[in-house]
């Protein structure tokens, strides 16, 4: 593997973002970008910027692998999202850019971070459990919601 690059996007990156939700397979869709809403709030920040979100990603060799969003980032709680690249999966990528910006999220004096995930998305279930986040119960939507808090 290569060096990593953990940043925010840049406005250079729409293009490699737009080709990232083109190039995601069925399967990963149904998990991150029901009904292209991640992708829509994605292209909204590259277009008229979005205040209260953050979007990041890891690179390697200038590619997109991975990317992560904090939305609400003027509250003591984020919601947190993250997708890996169909074919890069199974690298620990997703771990890593989790750890990043729950780092980047305790720096900014968050207190927790919330996700929401469906049911059937184990390894990404596994995954959140990895990183200390704690099962809160079931999201309206029928997903499970995950915490993490951060001590102060």
């Amino acid at each position: 593997m290569n060096e990593l690059i953990f940043r925010a996007f840049a406005p250079e990156d729409k293009a490699q973002v737009q080709a990232f939700f083109a190039d995601m397979g069925e399967r990963s869709a149904s998990f991150f970008n029901v009904d292209h809403g991640n992708e829509r709030r994605t292209m909204e920040f590259f277009e008229n910027g979005k205040r209260d979100h953050r979007f990041f990603g890891l690179f390697e060799d200038g590619r997109l692998l991975a990317y992560a969003f904090i939305w609400d980032v003027d509250r003591t709680v984020v919601w947190f999202g993250i997708a890996v690249r169909d074919g890069v999966q199974g690298r620990g990528l997703g771990g890593r850019l989790t750890q990043l910006v729950l780092e980047e999220c305790r720096r900014a004096g968050h207190a927790a971070v919330l996700l929401r995930t469906h049911p059937d998305n184990v390894r990404a279930r596994k995954l959140y459990e990895a990183q200390g986040f704690e099962q809160l119960g079931t999201h309206p939507s029928g997903e499970i919601l995950y915490m993490r808090r951060f001590s102060l």
